[in-house]
């Protein structure tokens, strides 16, 4: 009952310097020989969008209860968490609509990772190792997921709130909705629902939600359980969760140069368009100057990456080439000029992956006379 500990935090505005930290220190050191704490984080003050002192009289205050009223708790939560905290903080009420925005993004994108998880069932479709193939899609989302853990980690055991709220807001913004999720979006929606390759995606997103949703659940508590009531079980609680250990996956390291040249590909993708004047994007292809290093990933993969039908290699040039495929039949149930699209038996055009989700085989060529067409079908 004699032995004494030290708090882990004080935490005061900036007026406290010489005031309660310096009342609180002097008589602990006197009588233990020791700090009364172990860290001391002061911010500065809330002043209005000039920089002027809040007061009733100036009229320029902001009521804690109608923020609440009109943003929300989670909305107020992360914003504060965007927040410098070193000097004084401007308050007005567009930054809570900034806010709003970041929030809706990041619960939207913790909604679209639920959704794809509905006919998921982890004891029975789980996919061991899900990185077993480093060059895999999957692969480098969990490599991701592993960095977003350990800086939100290191950020959180620093009191640096707003570095694990932008790598937080970076991942469900870039990393997941732009690329990874843009990219899986086609073998999620079309190949057949056991697929081993859509099982192991869905491995990646269930893992990655549900991290996603503890990392998340000290900023936007109330929708962080909501979500985690849903990934779980109604009786589930996030806030008797620990913080998510590493993923047990290894990236290939050339992923970095991998996203390096999507960047130019995108490039010459976006021009091509605009002087071919198409508007959809898997109406292009892309033949890339050959890569030794790159040539082990899956064009497949790297097609999706870029949001094209067709990628592969070529040993011509220096710079990638976009083709334009318009002329080829189109999957009338992805949409994707692959090479594959053939008539099936039911007579709708479809690549040789759509036929084999749907249990279709190919139809033979039936001699037409004139001008005739075959009908037109659409698969969902």
């Amino acid at each position: 009952g004699d032995e004494w500990f030290p708090a882990d935090l004080y935490l005061e505005g900036s007026d406290q310097h010489r005031g309660w930290f310096q009342l609180s220190l002097l008589p602990a050191l006197g009588a233990t020989g020791g700090s009364p704490f172990k860290n001391v984080l002061t911010h500065g003050f809330m002043v209005d969008k000039h920089g002027h002192k809040m007061s009733k009289s100036d009229g320029n205050t902001i009521e804690v209860e109608d923020l609440l009223k009109d943003y929300g708790a989670d909305v107020c939560r992360w914003w504060i968490s965007s927040l410098n905290t070193d000097n004084d903080i401007k308050a007005d009420n567009e930054y809570f609509k900034i806010a709003g925005e970041e929030y809706r993004k990041v619960r939207n994108t913790i909604r679209y990772l639920l959704s794809n998880l509905g006919d998921f069932d982890p004891p029975e479709d789980t996919r061991t190792p899900v990185g077993a193939d480093p060059t895999s899609l999957d692969a480098w989302a969990l490599g991701e997921l592993n960095q977003l853990i350990r800086t939100v980690a290191e950020s959180m055991d620093s009191f640096h709130l707003r570095r694990a709220h932008e790598a937080l807001f970076h991942f469900c913004n870039h990393t997941l909705s732009a690329v990874y999720l843009a990219a899986t979006k086609d073998r999620l929606y079309c190949d057949r629902p056991d697929s081993p390759r859509r099982r192991r995606t869905q491995t990646a997103l269930y893992r990655i939600v549900d991290d996603l949703i503890r990392l998340l659940a000290v900023f936007i508590p109330h929708t962080a359980d909501e979500a985690w009531r849903a990934l779980h079980g109604t009786n589930a609680c996030v806030h008797l969760e620990m913080h998510p250990a590493r993923v047990e996956v290894d990236a290939d390291p050339q992923w970095a140069a991998v996203m390096a040249a999507r960047d130019v590909w995108l490039k010459a993708i976006e021009d091509a368009r605009q002087s071919m004047g198409m508007d959809n994007p898997l109406d292009c292809g892309l033949l890339a100057p050959r890569d030794p290093e790159l040539g082990r990933f899956d064009p497949i993969d790297l097609a999706d990456l870029c949001g094209i039908s067709r990628f592969d290699w070529t040993d011509e040039g220096a710079s990638p080439h976009v083709l334009d495929l318009r002329s080829e039949l189109r999957c009338e149930r992805c949409w994707k000029r692959d090479g594959t699209v053939k008539q099936r038996r039911d007579g709708g055009m479809l690549s040789d992956r759509d036929a084999e989700a749907l249990g279709l085989q190919e139809q033979p060529e039936i001699p037409r006379a004139g001008n005739d067409q075959p009908p037109e079908h659409t698969h969902k």
